[in-house]
């Protein structure tokens, strides 16, 4: 079991991990105060853990639980606003 390190640079590509793994993704500061990150998951991707990264980022933990073609997306958005000012979409290959 692996840890796979992500960032906005992996997005749109491929990914390969294995089932077991964990993936970090370190994601850029938020340019404005009332501006936060979200996350669309699949069932096969399990948030472990959520914490401010360094410079105002973050940084998302998952446990990949299942083997699969796994895509995932996250969005800079206001919460109370539908429309993301920033996203990027992930996709995670598991054989």
């Amino acid at each position: 079991m692996a840890v796979v390190r992500l960032s906005s640079a992996n997005a749109d590509g491929l990914t390969g991990v294995c089932r077991g793994d964990t993936v970090e993704l370190r994601l850029p500061a938020c340019p404005a105060a009332e501006l936060g990150w979200r996350w669309l998951l699949p069932e096969a991707l399990r948030l472990v853990a959520d914490r401010p990264g360094t410079a105002g980022g973050r940084t998302l933990t998952f446990a990949v639980t299942a083997s699969g073609l796994h895509e995932f997306r996250v969005e800079l958005a206001r919460p109370w606003e539908g429309e993301a000012a920033q996203a990027f979409t992930f996709v995670l290959h598991a054989p």
